[in-house]
């Protein structure tokens, strides 16, 4: 699970005058929904070919298409078909963006959005990728329902100190902002530290989650992941990564089998990576990578912390048509000073109503 936001922010879309410095984000699991994809699929070549590509990745590992999974009407919940589908679909929205002439200067994932940053980034070829996010699901999955996650309307600083004495028990699992943070680890621990700050008027909210992720519940799996990532192969990545994990860029030789354990275990420190994002002077423009928004309200709470001149701006949004809500955010991207290939913009014209003959009735002409 990764509770990567506390809904979506009611603007989508942002802008920011001059050039800016591109980041792509790429959220964790939530954002899926049914009949994502489909939009694409039809519209966009380079999208189906490697949906395809990573679907046959997955196959590999699983023995099921990401692609005939997205094709059916059954809702993704189980989090050993999630992830993969997640995965598969955040690197053939990527590739869409890349194949315009879209290239980040910084990718940052969101807990299990990294292995999709990684490949986006370079450090992962599909295999190895596929390999990471299905077999680390497959173990996830093998833990059952334990623990519980609760979101909340606190700060790291004040996180912890709400958890106190629970600190063996519970943790600030996923840090998104400055305003709110995720408490993941044991149930009845959580029950304690929440109760008196929904006395208190504090924002809390359980989260739909079948395990607690980035806490204590998910350490049983770390020999077993261990063993079963113990082939998978990084490398330096072509686009620079901020590491949520490490809290820093990393070169990509780290990214092994036992950094994914402590990507699934460790807190997810989103905010600081926005922050890092935004300390590098000039304009910035978020762009999430993703079915849906799920990081844009964090990284506007960021922005306007710091007061940076930057904008957050969503790839896609649930149930809206896929190929004009890209094309819109690609219009923002162009307003950003970024001026893609339009040559491989492929998109048919959309049609347009044309106006109805307004009879009114009236003799516009002189009778003899």
């Amino acid at each position: 699970m990764d509770a990567t936001s506390m809904g979506a922010a009611p603007g989508i879309t942002g802008r920011v005058d001059g050039r800016a410095r591109l980041v792509f984000v790429l959220p964790g699991q939530g954002a899926q929904w049914v009949g994502m994809g489909r939009g694409l699929l039809k519209a966009s070549p380079v999208f189906a070919a490697t949906l395809d590509a990573c679907s046959a990745a997955v196959e590999a590992e699983l023995g099921w298409s990401p692609r005939r999974r997205l094709e059916d009407d059954a809702p993704l919940t189980a989090v050993e078909e999630i992830q993969p589908v997640l995965w598969a679909f955040q690197v053939a929205l990527a590739s869409v963006w890349l194949d315009w002439g879209v290239e980040p200067d910084l990718v940052i994932g969101h807990s299990m959005g990294e292995i999709a940053a990684a490949t986006v980034a370079g450090a992962l070829d599909l295999p190895d990728a596929a390999a990471v996010v299905c077999r680390r699901a497959v173990l996830l999955a093998g833990l059952g329902a334990v623990g519980a996650m609760w979101a909340v309307g606190l700060g790291e600083k004040e996180a912890e100190e709400a958890i106190g004495e629970d600190a063996g028990l519970v943790c600030a699992g996923v840090l998104n902002s400055d305003r709110f943070t995720v408490l993941s680890g044991d149930p009845d621990a959580i029950a304690r530290i929440v109760e008196p700050l929904r006395e208190r008027g504090v924002f809390s909210r359980r989260v739909a989650v079948g395990y607690a992720s980035h806490g204590p519940q998910v350490e049983p799996i770390r020999a077993g992941l261990r063993d079963a990532l113990a082939d998978v192969r990084s490398r330096a990545p072509r686009i620079p990564l901020h590491s949520t994990v490490w809290d820093r860029p990393v070169d990509g030789a780290e990214l092994d089998g036992g950094y994914w354990m402590e990507n699934v275990r460790r807190p997810v420190r989103f905010a600081s990576a926005v922050r890092a994002a935004l300390s590098g002077g000039g304009p910035v423009l978020f762009v999430e990578v993703g079915p849906h928004p799920l990081l844009v309200s964090a990284v506007g709470d960021a922005i306007a912390a710091t007061g940076a001149a930057a904008a957050p701006v969503a790839s896609l949004v649930r149930r809206q048509p896929e190929p004009e809500t890209l094309m819109a955010a690609l219009g923002t991207v162009y307003a950003a000073g970024h001026d893609p290939d339009w040559s491989r913009v492929r998109t048919a014209g959309l049609p347009v109503p044309l106006p109805a003959q307004p009879w009114h009735g009236r003799r516009l002409w002189i009778e003899p």
